[in-house]
């Protein structure tokens, strides 16, 4: 049975040049103990496939020494990180611009507030849901645009990006549609196509799933000129679907959305991404307006 249990954070992780081992720098290991090792995600390899179990125990009797110092592995130095938050020429050009530089939270403040809540915070360049927070609407209004950015969900977690947002009511979505942000393999909501990741939550299905691994990266394109709409992810049309139409009424009214009587009528408003409670970074976040049809 487990008991007297200490947590011991891993210092470092690096990756044997034949990328089949992991060296795991460990602070603090005494003898005799058991310990246990877990594996959180995003933990895959070069060929997509997951390790076939994430936990493993083990007696520690000695720490192996030479000459009274430990044997350690060597750690290595990670890759650089790709370059972030940035436009390209030709992105400037056909009209984009950053909703988030990568540093500050500028251009961003809390939902019917005047300030950005700390629970959010700019993270090595992504816009993270750090601690208990509430949503967050973009300062400027925007009606018919193309926005792309990208998303990654902490295990099990849920969160959201809505459009045509209204400053006032009781939450984001009492007004604008939501673009579903989710662990489709971890939450009971990915069981459902028209609650899983890139659906139109509660209304219009995902055509099916193709979210990464939790821990990577999903690319998410969302389109809203005049009455229509596209959800995109990962270079997949998802769905698309017609604002005002007699099909989006009749889903309405038979949606928990029915009793929101501004529920997706507004023609233009706030961006917003949703505090669900659980973790989860954006970055990349750019938008381009459009001329409306």
């Amino acid at each position: 049975p487990y008991r007297d249990g200490t947590s011991i954070p891993v210092t470092s992780a690096s990756v044997s040049s034949d990328r089949r081992k992991v060296f795991l720098e460990i602070d603090g290991l005494k003898p005799p103990h058991v310990v246990y090792l877990r594996l959180l995600p995003p933990c895959i390899s070069q060929d997509g496939d997951l390790p076939w179990s994430t936990e493993a125990w083990y007696t520690l009797k000695e720490i192996h020494t030479d000459r009274g110092k430990p044997i350690l592995g060597k750690v290595l130095t990670p890759p650089k990180r790709e370059p972030q938050n940035l436009l390209t020429d030709a992105e400037r050009s056909a009209g984009w611009r950053l909703l988030f530089d990568g540093k500050t939270t500028k251009g961003w403040r809390g939902f019917k507030k005047d300030y950005m809540p700390d629970g959010w915070q700019a993270v090595d360049g992504c816009l993270v849901r750090m601690g208990p927070a509430g949503d967050i609407i973009t300062d400027e209004q925007f009606a018919n645009f193309e926005l792309a950015l990208e998303w990654r969900i902490s295990a099990g977690g849920n969160s959201g990006i809505f459009f045509h947002v209204e400053n006032a009511g009781g939450a984001v979505y009492s007004t604008g549609p939501e673009i579903q942000v989710l662990d489709n393999s971890a939450h009971n909501d990915g069981k459902n196509t028209t609650t899983s990741a890139g659906a139109d939550y509660a209304l219009h299905a995902a055509l099916r799933d193709v979210t990464e691994p939790v821990g990577f990266f999903n690319k998410t394109r969302i389109i809203v000129n005049g009455s229509h709409v596209e959800h995109w992810m990962n270079g997949v049309k998802l769905l698309e679907y017609e604002l005002w139409s007699d099909e989006w009424t009749a889903l309405v009214a038979a949606s928990k959305f029915a009793s929101m009587p501004k529920y997706g009528q507004m023609r233009t408003g706030h961006i917003a991404l949703q505090d669900h409670g659980d973790k989860v970074w954006y970055r990349n976040i750019k938008i381009r307006e459009l001329p409306g049809s």
